[in-house]
């Protein structure tokens, strides 16, 4: 069968640091993890293929060298049974699902050591840190820009009443938690948005990730953003886009028009001669910048409209407007390719 892409069985991308891949490693083995799992060969084979990918991401040549030559590695050493000539231990890679297993990894041996309460596996007795968790919210476009609250459910992990948090109930893993010293319940977690926040930002509510064991702090929630568009106003960066439209006698002669942005209606003045999709700026009327740098601008265009119902008057007014052109108006168009 051919190997899926270490990588993609760790869920992180090929630039992810040192710590979000042990972070997705530790995240997927508390899953997959036999003693979670009794009997179930498929979540075995998975928990085989997770070390395997992690045993090779975490180190950093072996890491240089996976991302040049793949599962072939620079003389085959990628590929085939781990343990074998060029591989990393631990694995048999023949026959049954963790045929030949050994705890070798420090990395295994203190996560699960720690989680499961196996046999001859220490229980938790150290303070640890929650889980950070993830979730995303769609939130409407004035609140982006403005700031609001939103409220998102989510299901956070807590310590186990029945082992307090050590995974062990006796010399027996916790039938309650799974041996994992915590167990999900859900919440609604309020979350503020600040003002300018981004489609696609990222907002950090500390505390409301995974419960810590044994008195450690909780995790962090990490929550996406997705903002609703609006249907006038635009967002670029920190400036706010729109169009006025304007009639034939605003543009001809100049006028003051009213032009609405994110902050209310905003007076404006034309100079004689406005032309089509021309742009004005008005400066501090967009978005405040979440990273602290000010406040954006307001940027419309103008849009003239012409009087669709043709009178007598109209032509005669039409007329008397075409006569003031100096010139051609599409004298500078090309006559083809």
């Amino acid at each position: 069968m051919k190997k899926r892409d270490y990588y993609e069985v760790l869920g992180v991308s090929r630039g992810a640091s040192e710590a979000d891949i042990k972070k997705a490693y530790r995240r997927l083995a508390r899953k997959l993890h036999p003693d979670v799992n009794p009997g179930d060969k498929g979540a075995q084979r998975k928990f085989q293929e997770v070390q395997e990918a992690y045993e090779v991401l975490k180190d950093g040549e072996k890491r240089k060298a996976y991302d040049r030559f793949g599962h072939a590695g620079p003389a085959g050493g990628f590929e085939g049974a781990p343990g074998g000539p060029g591989g990393f231990g631990g694995f048999s890679g023949t026959g049954a699902p963790f045929e030949g297993f050994e705890f070798q990894s420090g990395d295994l041996s203190d996560l699960f050591g720690n989680l499961f309460g196996g046999a001859g596996r220490r229980p938790r007795t150290q303070p640890e840190k929650g889980e950070d968790a993830s979730g995303s919210v769609e939130i409407p476009f004035r609140d982006a820009v403005l700031g609001g609250t939103a409220s998102l459910a989510i299901r956070r992990d807590h310590t186990c009443e029945r082992c307090g948090g050590t995974g062990r109930v006796g010399r027996n893993a916790c039938p309650v938690c799974q041996g994992t010293g915590h167990v999900a319940k859900s919440e609604t977690v309020k979350i503020k948005i600040p003002e300018g926040t981004e489609n696609g930002g990222v907002i950090r509510v500390p505390g409301k990730g995974g419960e810590g064991v044994l008195g450690g702090p909780s995790g962090d929630l990490y929550v996406t953003v997705h903002v609703t568009p609006h249907p006038y106003f635009e967002r670029q960066g920190d400036d706010i886009h729109g169009e006025v439209p304007i009639t034939v006698k605003e543009a001809y002669e100049g006028a003051e028009i009213e032009v609405p942005t994110i902050h209310g209606t905003v007076r404006a003045k034309l100079p004689p001669g406005t032309q089509a999709r021309q742009k004005f700026r008005l400066r501090g009327k967009g978005v405040k910048s979440p990273r602290g740098g000010g406040i954006g601008d307001h940027i419309y265009s103008v849009r003239i409209l012409v009087p669709r119902s043709v009178t007598p008057a109209g032509r005669d007014a039409a007329t008397l407007l075409e006569s003031l052109y100096p010139e051609p108006v599409r004298k500078d168009l090309p006559k083809g390719l």
